[in-house]
């Protein structure tokens, strides 16, 4: 149906045409988008996907020819493409979009000038969500002597967390991957070239990586620093016993339950739930008007990952810790010694500030 639609919409020469055609259209793409919305395999719903973002740009195309801009379609502010959106049953998934190219040709140019609008929308679910996974996927239309063909570039999933730099991710992880495969691709003696860019895709996900459980082994690179406290515990209350353990230090046995005052007799816990996950951080701290800062692992480096919006005079800093699919929360209880080598090789101490 989506070929016939798009073979047809070539051969359109009158508004008379063009009108049972969109009729047709809209009929078919409201299909397509009800199967998105229910359950269906991923493989599939990628497919009704590609099929909508496709025909959604075929469309714009011969609107723009026969209706005027903003004459009942919502209006158009021309920049060489459209953004869309798109409902899937995902449980996860929070976000699909595309952007259907109009006008461009050279797909760096396309990928350069639609990233403010793609980095805007990861944005806006950012606000609601903090941490995001995201993956993109390139589609084109190749030609290869008389054959024609639509292929997709897919760049892998990447975590976005809320202090990621999204101008760093857009440019590392989807402008420059796209780019190299396509030159990839068509050095290679496949006789296929980029005829013409259909759209970028984006699909975002939920991200939920402050979800912590029982006691791990800290790695040894850490362990040696001496900068935190791992307090072993059997239930999933790592996050109360690692603030406990920095608002109580002891010096002796830090490790150790016993030496530190009950989470539940310290610390007001109403409505929080465990393992904690990293929006319950924000009700703890109103609760117990105490901040908090998480920080985390990211290329062997200590990064943050949670900043508190007002520092109290409670204050812990904390660091979550991932292992083997589990993961952790540690008391801090000297930031710059945990991070000091880091950022330089002095070994004189350094004063870190936590903001």
């Amino acid at each position: 149906m989506e070929r016939d639609l798009t073979v047809r919409a070539v051969n359109i020469k009158t508004l008379g045409e063009f009108l049972p055609w969109d009729y047709e259209c809209d009929e078919y793409l409201d299909s397509l988008r009800e199967k998105c919305r229910k359950r269906q395999r991923t493989g599939v719903v990628n497919s009704l996907v590609a099929q909508i973002v496709r025909l959604e740009g075929v469309r714009k195309i011969i609107q723009e020819r026969f209706v005027p801009i903003g004459a009942g379609y919502g209006g158009y502010e021309k920049k060489g493409y459209t953004w869309k959106e798109i409902e899937t049953a995902f449980r996860n998934r929070v976000l699909t979009g595309a952007v259907v190219n109009h006008e461009y040709i050279d797909p760096r140019e396309f990928l350069k000038n639609i990233k403010n609008t793609v980095i805007e929308r990861i944005q806006g679910v950012m606000m609601e969500h903090n941490s995001v996974k995201i993956n993109t996927a390139f589609n084109g239309e190749f030609i290869a002597g008389d054959k024609t063909a639509v292929k997709t570039i897919a760049t892998k999933n990447q975590e976005i967390y809320p202090t990621s730099d999204l101008n760093e991710w857009y440019t590392k992880h989807v402008v420059d991957v796209i780019q190299a495969s396509l030159e990839e691709f068509q050095e290679r003696d496949s006789g296929w070239a980029l005829s013409r860019i259909l759209n970028l895709t984006i699909n975002v996900n939920k991200l939920n990586p402050l979800r912590a459980g029982c006691h791990i082994e800290l790695p040894r690179k850490i362990m040696l620093k001496k900068a935190v406290v791992n307090v072993k515990s059997n239930d999933n209350a790592c996050f109360a016993w690692a603030v406990v353990a920095a608002l109580y230090p002891t010096k002796r046995n830090s490790e150790r339950t016993i030496e530190y005052p009950h989470y539940s007799t310290v610390l007001n816990l109403c409505g929080i739930e465990f393992p904690v996950t990293l929006p319950q951080i924000s009700k703890f701290e109103k609760l117990n008007t105490i901040s908090v800062n998480v920080f985390t692992t990211q290329d062997s480096k200590i990064v943050p990952l949670r900043l508190a919006n007002d520092k109290k005079e409670k204050h812990v800093n904390l660091l979550y810790v991932c292992k083997n699919n589990d993961a952790h929360f540690v008391c801090i209880k000297d930031l710059s010694r945990l991070v000091s080598s880091q950022l330089s090789k002095e070994k004189c101490k350094k004063y870190i500030c936590d903001r």
